[in-house]
Parts: structure tokens; sequence; C-alpha cells
């Protein structure tokens, strides 16, 4: 029985840790990325003690970097990931 819990367990860190490099290796490129928080430090609707969006809630040295992501008041839009195979 602590065997199966274990195989299991170990199973889901390994799909945990796989689904993280995927997320990770999909980001923008530091100019885009550079843009998008650059204009957000210059936004009233930055909360600047922890960084993050008073519209969204989200973590912008995060968010930024997200190619899906978008600014909720529509700053910056959704941009291509980086080439990740230079």
């Amino acid at each position: 029985m602590l065997n199966k819990l274990k195989e299991r367990m170990e199973k889901a860190r390994d799909v945990a840790q796989e689904a993280a490099t995927n997320l990770l290796s999909r980001k923008v490129s530091i100019e885009v990325q550079e843009y998008r928080y650059n204009t957000c430090s210059g936004c009233e609707k930055l909360y600047k003690p922890t960084d993050t969006c008073r519209v969204c809630g989200c973590f912008m040295k995060v968010k930024t970097w997200m190619p899906e992501q978008e600014c909720p008041i529509k700053k910056w839009t959704k941009a291509p990931a980086a080439d990740s195979s230079n």
C-alpha cells in the first residue's frame, strides 16, 4: 500500500516538474519582457511594494515573461514566445 502511494507521489512530482519546465521554456524575449515591465513600473495600478497589479492581482515580474498574458487595461498585449533554439 505504501509503495503504491510512494509511486503515485513520485509520478505526480515528475509530471509537475515536466509541466514547470515546459512553462519556463515558453517565455517572451528579454526586450518584450523589459518593455512590459517598464510599462507596468510607470502604471498607477502597480502596487510597488510587492510588484503586483491592483487590477488582476498578478506578480508582474513573473507575468511579463509569459507570452499568453496581457495587461488587463490593455497597456501591452500577448506576444510570441522567444525562439528557444538559439
